[in-house]
């Protein structure tokens, strides 16, 4: 059905009047009121006008949807509507936006007016952050700020500026407050030990028994006189499942074992070597990384072939001509603090040595091994990480001057020792929660 305009007199009256009356005949009573509350069921409607008074559109489309309406002054001028099966809050903004005008719906009641009056309703609020990042704070307020709202991140002053509706606004503001809390931190303390088998034996490493912290008399749980009890090891680690089935595998030191002393002690014994002892503070989720090792610079070489002869020439004189090997071993951290004093640490670890028995060009190999964990541990208590080992071969001629130079009966005057000693790399890790009122000392 359509409705045309026709100039005349009391013809234009009897038209307005007839208008009244049967646009509300023209919606369908199919009614989407996505923005009414009192219908749950989607709905659609279908109407078709020409030249028709905005404001009578209007408030036949807030009846059908059984909603309260009010329209400002500017709400003036003829519309003409075509629609035909859409839900009515599609209908309803693509009227406003043609006309210039904008709407609000609060307390099941339609408020249609020109910009400037709507806008007034419009607050500007600018939220200062602490510390979450505005850039990723701004995002969460997404289901919060209304169509006509507004929220951009500042990262100069690093504040969230908010246009929006009051009650908006306080919810946004109250969003932004639950996420601006200051992030715990952690130290991470490592220690990176070179030590030969008797040291771990001394020390309790033997994966899998555990340690029981019986008390002694006349000495100490570390280095008792008198035990008392079970003496088992100090560290738990369980054999039966090493990590990644490299041969790596992680336990925990229980607090009773006086790790830096007994280390310090086998250092001064030529038992073990404190290769680093680095310590670094990292925030709470965020990955702290540590790298203990050498990087070696290895010229390169290029074979030239002229005339069927191979010439082989070796390039230096700038970096350019060489090439940079890093070893060691490179440690990564991410703790994550619990709210019963426990931190989870997804450790990564890797170790890579010079392979100058598998040579390309010159160019070593480098012999890896890495592994990554999960571990839950107590706030100072130790993750000890072990399984690195490394054999170091020693041979030791010793002879008698003069005798041992004797042809056929020299090799009785001298002889030659051979020597293997194998080293485990172990790797003790101690994270350390920091509390809020010593932050700002360690910062």
């Amino acid at each position: 059905m359509s409705i045309r305009r026709i100039d005349g007199g009391w013809f234009t009256s009897l038209l307005l009047a007839a208008l009244l009356f049967f646009i509300p005949c023209l919606v369908s009573a199919e009614l989407n009121p996505r923005i009414a509350t009192d219908d749950s069921q989607e709905r659609l409607f279908s109407i078709e006008v020409r030249e028709a008074e905005i404001s009578d559109v209007l408030r036949a489309l807030a009846q059908q949807s059984r909603l309260n309406i009010i329209l400002g002054e500017g709400v003036t001028g003829k519309v003409s509507v075509s629609f035909r099966n859409i839900p009515f809050q599609d209908a309803m903004e693509m009227i406003i936006k043609a006309n210039g005008l904008m709407y609000t719906v609060q307390n099941n009641i339609l408020w249609v007016g020109k910009k400037v009056d709507v806008s007034d309703e419009m607050k500007v609020e600018i939220v200062k952050l602490n510390n979450a990042d505005p850039t990723v704070a701004v995002q969460q307020l997404k289901g919060i700020i209304s169509e006509s709202g507004t929220a951009f991140a500042d990262q100069r002053t690093n504040s969230i500026i908010i246009r929006d509706l009051p009650r908006n606004i306080t919810k946004s503001r109250n969003l932004l407050t639950a996420l601006d809390t200051q992030a715990a931190q952690v130290v991470i303390e490592a220690r990176i030990v070179e030590a030969t088998n008797n040291f771990a034996r001394q020390i309790g490493v033997r994966w899998g028994p555990t340690y029981t912290g019986s008390n002694t008399l006349g000495g100490s749980a570390l280095l008792p006189d008198t035990p008392t009890g079970d003496r088992n090891f100090a560290v738990n680690l369980p054999a039966t499942n090493p990590t990644s089935g490299l041969g790596i595998v992680v336990g925990s030191i229980s607090g009773k074992l006086i790790l830096d002393l007994e280390l310090s002690a086998a250092e001064t014994r030529g038992e073990l070597k404190i290769v680093s002892s680095p310590k670094i503070a990292t925030v709470d989720n965020r990955p702290a990384t540590i790298h203990s090792g050498l990087t070696f610079r290895v010229k390169l070489s290029q074979a030239i072939v002229t005339g069927g002869a191979t010439t082989t020439t070796t390039t230096s004189g700038d970096l350019g001509g060489l090439e940079e090997i890093k070893t060691g071993i490179d440690l990564t951290v991410t703790p994550k603090i619990s709210d019963d004093g426990f931190v989870f640490l997804n450790i990564n670890t890797q170790k890579s040595d010079p392979d100058f028995s598998r040579t390309i060009d010159g160019i070593p190999g480098v012999a890896e091994k890495s592994a990554s964990t999960f571990v839950i541990v107590k706030d100072g208590e130790t993750v000890v990480i072990g399984g690195l080992y490394r054999t170091v071969a020693s041979e030791q001629k010793n002879a008698v001057p003069f005798l041992s130079r004797i042809p056929v009966l020299g090799h009785l005057f001298s002889s030659t020792a051979k020597d293997e000693q194998h080293e485990e790399l172990l790797v003790f890790i101690t994270p350390k929660i920091v509390k809020y009122e010593k932050r700002e000392v360690l910062n």
